[in-house]
């Protein structure tokens, strides 16, 4: 009994600290991710369009029974078989690490299918309680019991949404045992905070995009952009076998998937509010803006507001937003992969690897120097401001000004919990059992 006992203790403890830990902090959940990434693929003009179907159809050749003949399959039902190009931007950075860790995951792994039902099944539970929202929940009456009414039922469609989101972190937690310590392993999902209200573009560009900075939603985003874009000019300049640029166009098309996953993630409201604080507060502030929403200005310096919200609380107008951003970078790598003329372009960079790129982002906790020949100049920056400046601007640091900060249950957790209790006996079942009594009793859990 006692080393039942002395057993017991260390799982209890460790379950209940994996129940507090193993709940990743991710901006859109994978079917946002890939309902983004299909809708800017949709919007395509023509001409790119066609670029696009080409170079999906070369990266598809050795693997066409995993990936899909479309880029973008708007058909796709509850049990996909397959896995298209809008769905790498969900298996990237949530469900792999680096450009060549998502690729080989989509192509290899037995379980990224698993992974793909789950968030497919999970856009459904959504939707359903998406349209049991109450109209006007948040809108205050004069009579008490109707407001007391729209609570409850605002109260219970939270509820729904938590345990649908809860439901799918457990199957995905089955499918991809690696999926929830991904989460904390670095801020790359998030937008570092500004440290001063003054912070020009220019400055902000060098305080997340030089070597040496601290890993960012933008740093991330802009290294994987530029290797989809060194690859691209390669195909552009270069005669190749055919089997070579077949896998030069797959690496291409992987690493823009992988950028693309973290310029979608700068869309979220939790992400735009800032990184900082300890794991507590990073996710409490995460998920209270997700929920609530953030009014959010932009860097190209719009004089007009809008409000963003976070994952699992995506809008159409959101997708559209992060499409449109989406679409103008992806567009990039298809105009310098044709070798069509842009007010700026990336120089040929004929050193650019053929393979996926394998800057890791859940070890590394800062932007490394690219290996000589891979370097961008500052002019070609432009290209991804470009892309970054109808982007959000991010809540400022610790201080004055900073947005108010909330704090989420995490971490290992010990409760303790007591009782007293105290019974009057009267008689018994027998005849003799005549005499009155008092029982009392302490119990601590």
């Amino acid at each position: 009994m006692n080393r039942a006992r002395r057993i017991l203790l260390p799982e209890v403890l460790a379950f209940v600290w994996l129940m507090h830990v193993a709940q990743p902090v991710w901006a859109w959940i994978y079917p946002e991710h890939r309902d983004i990434a299909l809708l800017a693929v949709e919007t395509l003009d023509p001409e790119r369009k066609v670029i696009f179907e080409r170079l999906w159809n070369d990266a598809r050749t050795g693997s066409e029974q995993r990936l899909c003949p479309a880029g973008g399959d708007a058909s796709q039902g509850l049990a996909p078989v397959c896995i298209d190009w809008a769905a790498f931007s969900g298996i990237a950075g949530d469900h792999s690490c680096s450009s060549r860790n998502m690729l080989d995951i989509a192509l290899k792994s037995d379980w990224i299918l698993k992974v793909a039902t789950v968030a497919a099944q999970l856009k459904i539970d959504l939707a359903q309680i998406e349209t049991s929202v109450p109209a006007g929940e948040r809108e205050k009456s004069t009579n008490l019991i109707v407001d007391l009414q729209r609570q409850l039922e605002a109260e219970a469609v939270r509820a729904r949404r938590i345990n649908a989101l809860r439901t799918s972190d457990n199957q995905l937690q089955s499918a991809d045992p690696e999926y929830a310590t991904r989460a904390g392993a670095s801020n790359a999902h998030f937008l570092l905070p500004r440290p001063r209200t003054d912070v020009s573009p220019a400055e902000y560009a060098r305080i997340t995009l030089s070597p040496g900075s601290e890993i960012s939603a933008i740093g991330v985003y802009t290294w994987y952009h530029f290797s989809a874009l060194q690859k691209a000019t390669r195909l552009a300049n270069e005669q190749l076998a055919p089997e070579q640029r077949q896998a030069l166009g797959r690496a291409m098309l992987a690493d823009e998937a992988f950028a693309l996953h973290f310029l979608e993630d700068i869309f979220a409201a939790g992400h735009v509010a800032g990184s900082w604080g300890d794991a507590s507060a990073r996710k409490g502030t995460h998920d209270y803006y997700n929920e609530a929403g953030l009014e959010v200005f932009l860097w190209k310096g719009s004089n007009q507001s809008m409000v963003l919200m976070g994952d699992a609380h995506m809008r159409p107008q959101d997708a559209e937003r992060a499409a449109v951003a989406v679409r103008t970078s992806l567009e990039q790598v298809l105009d310098h992969a044709a070798g069509r003329e842009r007010t700026v372009n990336l120089a040929h960079t004929p050193g650019a690897p053929a393979a996926p790129d394998t800057f890791d982002v859940c070890k590394n906790h800062s932007l490394v120097r690219r290996e000589e020949g891979q370097r961008v100049t500052p002019e070609s920056f432009e290209l991804a401001y470009e892309v970054l400046r109808p982007t959000p601007v991010p809540g400022l640091g610790p201080g004055l000004g900073a947005l108010p900060r909330f704090r989420a249950e995490l971490g290992p957790f010990v409760g303790v919990a007591g009782s007293m209790d105290l019974r009057n006996i009267s008689g018994g079942f027998a005849e003799s059992q005549d005499e009155n009594g008092w029982m009392g009793g302490v119990d601590l859990s």
